[in-house]
């Protein structure tokens, strides 16, 4: 009985060692799409001959003020939220061909999606109500503030449907662990996969832009808190998930830790002098 609840199983050094995987796979996931959608950014910046540099914090164009056209902002502060939810709906399905696949990797692919939608939905929240970041795109719309108040209330559904619709696939990850998950495993491994990764690596992410993280992207990484509500409060619902029958030991992903731990000081070092882009 042991053996097939996976009781032998749960114990705080386990515990441990899932949080710190699953953590490391946040981090790199969370790099990983931000530069891309930075990078596109710049990128499609140089059509309007505007010149950019990357810091760890955020992107900086280097033009006058004048220079801004009502075309370039609505391009540029929306193309991040778009190759935000491209690459997440690519990581989405590079994830379902794999979830049947025992190895750890495969969290990288659905943390990439948690990005992606929190980037997107996260970002339509905050920049509405801050007016900053894909805000100013809907301010050149020149709404008022009913239509405003429509477009928050919708990101925030979405964003919430988002989890609710990411809490199975999120449990699927069991594999890479547990011969089942069950009434027994599922909260011990609900909160050491998905929901402390989720608060430490946010919090990690928040200290190491600090001191010159900006409140539009300070909500938007806090919006992950709300993308995990559903997960927190449905993971217990779901059926019994049963997985292979071969015996799997629960062991820590080195490789996943130590790139981790390199993505995110090298990140830090690497930008905090800025790269020029055009």
């Amino acid at each position: 009985m042991d053996a097939t609840l996976d009781k032998n199983k749960r114990t705080f050094q386990n515990f441990l060692i899932i949080f710190f995987n699953s953590l490391s796979y946040f981090l790199i996931a969370h790099y990983f799409m931000y530069l891309m959608s930075q990078l596109a950014t710049a990128i499609a910046a140089l059509q309007f001959d505007y010149s950019s540099k990357l810091y760890y914090y955020k992107l900086i164009y280097t033009i006058d003020s004048y220079s801004w056209t009502s075309d370039a902002v609505k391009l540029l502060y929306s193309i991040g939220p778009a190759i935000s939810l491209l690459f997440g709906i690519l990581a989405l399905i590079a994830f379902i061909n794999l979830y049947d696949d025992r190895g750890r990797y495969k969290m990288f692919f659905v943390w990439c999606w948690v990005h992606g939608m929190i980037w997107v939905f996260g970002a339509f929240l905050t920049g509405t109500l801050l007016d900053k970041g894909i805000g100013y795109v809907i301010m050149y719309f020149y709404l008022q503030d009913t239509a405003k108040l429509l477009i928050t209330l919708f990101a925030l559904t979405l964003l919430l449907i988002a989890g609710v619709f990411s809490t199975r696939w999120l449990l699927f990850t069991g594999n890479s662990y547990f011969n089942q998950i069950n009434e027994h495993n599922r909260a011990f491994f609900t909160f050491s996969q998905i929901i402390m990764p989720t608060l430490a690596g946010t919090a990690l992410i928040i200290l190491f832009k600090l001191p010159k993280i900006t409140f539009y992207e300070l909500f938007v990484l806090l919006s992950a808190i709300i993308f995990m509500i559903p997960t927190l409060l449905r993971f217990h619902v779901f059926p019994t998930y049963f997985f292979d029958e071969i015996p799997i030991k629960i062991t820590l992903d080195k490789k996943a830790l130590i790139v981790a731990a390199v993505v995110v000081i090298g990140f830090r070092l690497i930008f905090q002098i800025g790269i020029p882009i055009g």
